[in-house]
């Protein structure tokens, strides 16, 4: 790296450290928060998963209708105004079928948390690998992708029970980890 590089990166990284120290204080209350809706949410998974599934049903309604009136908007010279049209219909009708059934909505989200665990657990698997041909410590990745495909596994075998809880706990969990490590950040910021 040059020398210029070196000097933009220290000012970058001084810039960064000055607006932590300024804002330590707003951090602090934001990963408070978040570790309490965290903890609302692993108390009581079910209102945390039906609050998640009904947000995502109206984010959705919300970006079909945006999408067809965008598409609408374009006019005919938009090549694709048949595709942009039915790519807004259907996603506002997704939207809606969640809204009108949340239990099934978080049976589908629950499905889908299921296939990113899966997909996950199969590229750690394959970091896993590169690794030990490299003779790094591979253990650990390969254990992650166990874990990763067994909650897959346990979500889809308890369906469609893992879906009135596991969102809200899995949200729960991230929430909390995430504020934690804000808080720890915005701490030593201070």
């Amino acid at each position: 790296m040059s020398r210029a590089g070196l000097t933009q990166s220290g000012d970058l990284e001084r810039d960064v450290r000055r607006h932590l120290h300024s804002h330590w204080k707003g951090y602090t209350v934001q990963a408070v928060l978040m570790i309490a809706a965290g903890a609302v949410a692993i108390l009581v998974p079910f209102a945390a998963t039906l609050a998640s599934t009904l947000f995502f049903g109206w984010l959705l309604v919300i970006l079909g209708i945006v999408g067809i009136v965008a598409t609408v908007r374009a006019g005919r010279e938009f090549g694709g105004r048949g595709t942009g049209l039915l790519i807004g219909v259907v996603t506002l009708l997704l939207g809606i079928l969640i809204l009108a059934d949340p239990f099934a909505g978080a049976v589908a989200l629950t499905t889908l948390l299921a296939v990113y665990f899966l997909l996950l657990g199969l590229a750690t698997f394959a970091m896993a690998n590169a690794f030990r041909v490299s003779g790094g410590q591979f253990w650990l990745l390969a254990l992650a992708g166990i874990i990763n495909i067994g909650l897959a596994l346990f979500l889809v075998i308890g369906l469609p029970g893992t879906a009135i809880w596991a969102i809200g706990l899995f949200l729960g969990i991230s929430l909390i980890s995430s504020g934690t490590s804000l808080l720890f950040a915005a701490l030593r910021a201070r």
